[in-house]
């Protein structure tokens, strides 16, 4: 990212990415140079690495990292609060990426608390396909308005992070779950087959990661029992990694 003339211009977001000022780093720089009264434009790259509609933020993870550059790169403008929420204006999630590290979140996610975390080791099963957030949350609405409970009591945050604090994987993954999962499994089976699969094959616990389309698992990666050939041969592709 480095700074421009007026107004703002994105390179290279993906074959799948939007191009334009709908490209939500393009909105996060004309967000911010309007909220700093910045007069200026900036040329922002995006190598995309992260599948778009994947659930993953990757998108919001582009959004915060542009707002943390334009704030540094113009001599930080915006206290850390109002900085937070012109990320919270561009998308729930946003603030946390603002964060550098793991969270709890509320509200819509942008009541944030930071906390430690020991590693935890996943694997990601992305199906090459997307689901569209809009319609997963319009779905969600739905299907609550027909009195279908969805959501599980609310997990405490002080047993899940003593639980983790604790290694106590098993224990943390029992609270794991995803309101989204009976609506997009309804529309997407193969991703409910892909979250059966990674359990059944040594992963402690699986679950959609937002509004899908990526499954996750979370493994042990003591003595764990690999379960990626397991869904390759069901034409899953995984990828390992852990969290920071």
């Amino acid at each position: 990212m480095s700074p421009l003339g007026a107004g703002s211009k994105t390179r290279n977001p993906g074959p799948t990415a939007p191009w334009d000022s709908t490209n939500l780093a393009h909105r996060a720089a004309a967000t911010f140079f309007q909220a700093a009264r910045v007069k200026g434009g900036c040329s922002i790259r995006i190598a995309k690495r992260i599948p778009v509609g994947g659930g993953l933020g990757g998108g919001s993870s582009d959004a915060a990292a542009v707002l943390a550059g334009l704030s540094r790169l113009f001599g930080e403008p915006l206290s850390r609060r109002r900085l937070h929420r012109v990320a919270a204006a561009l998308g729930s999630d946003v603030p946390g990426f603002l964060m550098n590290g793991p969270c709890i979140a509320r509200g819509r996610g942008e009541k944030l608390r930071r906390v430690r975390l020991p590693r935890l080791e996943l694997l990601l099963c992305f199906p090459g396909y997307a689901v569209s957030t809009a319609w997963a949350y319009a779905e969600l609405d739905r299907l609550r308005a027909a009195g279908q409970g969805l959501t599980r009591p609310a997990v405490s945050p002080k047993i899940l992070l003593a639980s983790l604090r604790r290694s106590e994987l098993d224990r943390v993954a029992a609270q794991l779950s995803n309101s989204f999962e009976p609506a997009v499994f309804r529309r997407f089976p193969a991703l409910g087959r892909a979250r059966d699969l990674l359990v059944r094959h040594g992963a402690l616990a699986a679950s959609l990661s937002g509004s899908g389309s990526t499954v996750y698992g979370l493994v042990d990666d003591k003595g764990w029992k690999d379960p990626m050939a397991a869904l390759a041969r069901s034409g899953f592709h995984c990828v390992k990694t852990n969290t920071i």
